[in-house]
């Protein structure tokens, strides 16, 4: 095992363990607050994070693989592109900040002043989370244990503070302050990790060029990333104006269990994308499409036994874990579960779609995902409420990440591999059969 293998090996260790305990601590979180919230407090906190994650992408400007590639191809300039890269998210985090309080201030979208005021918290700690771009430099590095050591205490310390909340009984303002705080310090430890093993950022290697040379590279995935967040939260901003917040709580318990188990396939794909770039620089590309098949087919298993296991269990397990009043969201689940066929393979397809690239294609396929479910949204949600919109989002993701790659001959290859891995099931994984050779005696 070469030296290389073993720390992506152990990279990946720590971002699974963190997944793990991040995904528990949340899901833990979730139960208290839905219950002690019940569905009409919770689909009210459900929907203020919803609103707020539809401008998160402009904190993040579509820059995060970029910047990873820039510092693994270019690591003399960190400082400029770290510099470059962290004040042009400010100014896209600042942006959506100021949206947000727009839409409060004038009370479109939101029905009272707690609403209205925790909408502008929210969005004002929005903000901080330009400052994740410093991860990027760790995953550069493959060196995930600093910033998953960081991380786990912000989640576990705010988690406390959560639970103790729901045991005081405070109310949802209370709430979704900690919520904000929780942005905030995990924006300022990611300055402190990066000063320490790294350096200080350094304002004055600030260069506008190369910044708006990487915004112009990023210019589809900027746009990609608001349409994958318009077709990942829509359905719960549309059910709460076209049915009403207990609708939206109903929803968000079964779309919490279903996206918790996303972060497998970031796991995977954020360790394995260093190893892609380099087997794409060195032209083996044999070994560069092997690799993709084999990322692609993990993925998919993974998210099918996830599937059929959250499938089989939905119902004893929102019973047991939410309660009786939940129970509205069994179905929904079962449905929603099934996105994630899609979701998984579609990290890897992201990540593809940079190193050859075609992020035009981001934006279309997302784009074509978002106007889909808008539209089935709009068509679903009146008739079958929650259901119809667990339906949109699945149906949305089969058109978004996988038939759109059939379109253009320039993308057809990884439709091709992602095909491939849909139909293991029914080839029973023959191509990983061992090969048996006939031998004459």
């Amino acid at each position: 095992m070469t030296p290389f293998i073993k720390k992506a090996l152990a990279n990946t260790s720590w971002l699974v363990s963190e997944k793990v305990i991040s995904m528990s601590a949340n899901l833990l979180v979730s139960l208290a607050l839905a219950r002690s919230l019940g569905p009409e407090g919770f689909g009210s906190l459900s929907y203020l994070l919803a609103l707020v994650a539809l401008v998160a992408p402009l904190a993040a400007l579509g820059l995060n693989a970029i910047i990873t590639r820039e510092l693994v191809n270019d690591s003399d300039n960190r400082d400029k592109i770290i510099a470059s890269a962290t004040i042009f998210r400010l100014i896209g985090a600042l942006t959506g900040t100021l949206f947000c309080i727009l839409l409060a201030v004038n009370g479109w979208g939101v029905s009272s002043d707690v609403a209205s005021h925790g909408l502008i918290l929210l969005a004002i700690a929005n903000i901080f989370y330009a400052f994740n771009v410093l991860e990027f430099w760790f995953q550069a590095q493959v060196a995930a244990r600093q910033v998953v050591r960081m991380r786990l205490s912000v989640i576990v310390v705010f988690a406390s503070l959560k639970l103790i909340a729901v045991a005081m009984s405070a109310g949802l303002f209370t709430i979704v302050t900690i919520f904000a705080a929780e942005t905030i310090v995990l924006g300022i430890g990611f300055i402190v990790i990066y000063s320490f093993y790294a350096s200080p950022i350094r304002v004055s290697r600030f260069d506008f060029s190369y910044g708006l040379g990487l915004l112009k590279q990023s210019y589809w995935l900027i746009l990609s990333g608001v349409a994958a967040v318009i077709y990942l939260k829509v359905d719960q901003v549309m059910l709460e104006n076209m049915v009403g917040t207990e609708a939206v709580g109903i929803y968000a318990v079964a779309a919490r269990l279903s996206e918790v188990w996303y972060f497998f396939a970031d796991a995977v794909v954020i360790t394995l994308f260093p190893a892609l770039l380099a087997l794409k620089k060195k032209q083996l590309f044999d070994a560069y499409q092997l690799k993709l098949q084999q990322i692609s087919d993990l993925l998919f298993v993974f998210a099918l036994v996830i599937a059929i296991a959250v499938t089989l269990v939905a119902k004893p397990a929102i019973f047991i874990l939410f309660g009786q009043e939940y129970l509205q969201s069994v179905f929904i689940l079962q449905l929603h579960i099934w996105a994630g066929l899609f979701i998984f393979m579609r990290a890897l397809v992201s990540k593809w779609l940079l190193s050859e690239h075609l992020l035009a294609f981001s934006l279309v396929s997302h784009g074509l995902g978002a106007v889909i479910n808008v539209i089935a949204n709009l068509v679903l949600i009146p008739l079958y409420g929650g259901q119809g919109a667990a339906i949109a989002t699945v149906f949305s993701y089969f058109i978004a990440s996988y038939i759109a790659f059939w379109i253009s001959p320039k993308t057809r290859d990884i439709a091709r591999i992602m095909s491939r891995s849909l139909l293991l099931p029914f080839t029973l994984g023959h191509r990983y059969w061992p090969k048996q050779t006939n031998e004459i005696s």
